[in-house]
């Protein structure tokens, strides 16, 4: 996941049930951070990650949806804020550089 003022971009939004690592890259001028929610997944998130800096969590995704924002102070209403969708029809693994988990279904972000 890239992150920058002040969006997100990731390079899916629909993805298999499994275990994968968010990788947020801060492409940015100024501290982010990532944080995810949904079902099965107590809020989790990386600490601040500095300008040109990267930082990682790995959760394990069950069907449903999620929310990936930025907690820092006002990101999120600024328009740091997605939804990844888990388990919905025609959904795929994650590709183009996305290395899957040793539980299955699932990859890195």
């Amino acid at each position: 996941m890239t992150e920058k003022e002040y969006s997100l971009g990731l390079s899916q939004t629909q993805v298999a049930p499994g275990t994968y690592t968010f990788v947020a890259d801060n492409a940015g001028t100024i501290a982010h951070a990532l944080a995810i929610s949904g079902p099965g997944v107590s809020p989790t998130q990386t600490s601040a990650i500095s300008p040109g800096s990267k930082a990682q969590f790995t959760v394990t995704l069950q069907q449903g949806s999620y929310e990936l924002w930025c907690p820092i102070d006002g990101h999120k209403a600024l328009g740091m804020d997605t939804h990844i969708q888990v388990g919905a029809a025609g959904s795929t693994s994650p590709s183009g550089g996305a290395t899957p988990s040793s539980t299955g279904a699932g990859g890195a972000y």
